[in-house]
């Protein structure tokens, strides 16, 4: 059994718990799976009092996910709900996961010598996903032309341009590659704030940082090109029988 730190606190522990089940292939585990990760990690926080060593706790497991406690990695955005009893990891929880994993000493990967002549892999991180998915936004020709002067996009062309869409291909939805750059750019706002910076970095690894401000702008421009081309970015109203 790995002994937990105590420097971490009960819901990073769960939080850890649900990033174990997503680099198992679990994108979405439910609570159950989730008590027993927790358990796994921490037995004698998260057992069953009096059988800690055989049974695990779900209530004591819920207590840091239920409600509306501060620490809660559901209010804290590390983990959504996404139907009754079944959560899923954030990108901005595989980031301060990842955070917490590196300051601690037990889960980090040990390190190795690159062989003769090869340079060591570079390992990619939740953060730097956050950052790369933000930037090829952030460094389109048409949000800064936007920036510069509002009326931008005049056609649809520069939307689709921006969005990354490729007018030939109808299985690709405007709507649902809207709102996949819009919980990207979110993700990357809610990473900023749970690290109290106003910059979003690659980390180590190169690449200009990425204010705020620029993210803050990106969702507005979306904003605006919902309004200006209504006919492709508004979702279609379901039909009712």
């Amino acid at each position: 059994m790995v002994t937990t730190p105590q420097k971490l606190t009960a819901s990073e522990t769960v939080l850890l718990a649900a990033a174990d089940l997503t680099a198992a292939g679990s994108q979405e585990f439910s609570e159950w799976d989730l008590t027993v990760a927790a358990w796994t990690i921490d037995r004698l926080r998260f057992g069953l009092r009096g059988y800690a060593q055989s049974h695990p706790d779900h209530k004591r497991v819920m207590m840091e996910i239920m409600g509306k406690k501060a620490s809660s990695p559901v209010q804290q955005k590390y983990l959504e709900k996404t139907r009754p009893n079944y959560y899923r990891l954030t990108p901005l929880g595989k980031a301060i996961a990842a955070g917490l994993r590196s300051e601690t000493p037990h889960a980090a990967a040990p390190a190795g010598k690159p062989a003769a002549g090869k340079p060591m892999p570079v390992v990619r991180t939740p953060v730097m996903e956050l950052y790369e998915k933000a930037a090829q936004y952030v460094d389109k020709a048409e949000f800064r032309r936007w920036q510069d002067n509002p009326e931008e996009p005049r056609d649809w062309a520069g939307a689709a341009r921006f969005l990354g869409l490729n007018g030939n291909d109808a299985r690709v939805s405007p709507v649902e590659r809207l709102e996949e750059v819009r919980a990207a750019i979110q993700a990357a706002m809610d990473w900023c704030t749970a690290q109290d910076t106003v910059y979003l970095t690659r980390g180590a690894s190169a690449g200009s940082p990425i204010h705020v401000s620029d993210l803050a702008n990106v969702l507005d421009f979306l904003v605006a090109l919902t309004y200006r081309f209504p006919e492709a970015l508004s979702p279609k109203p379901k039909k009712r029988f």
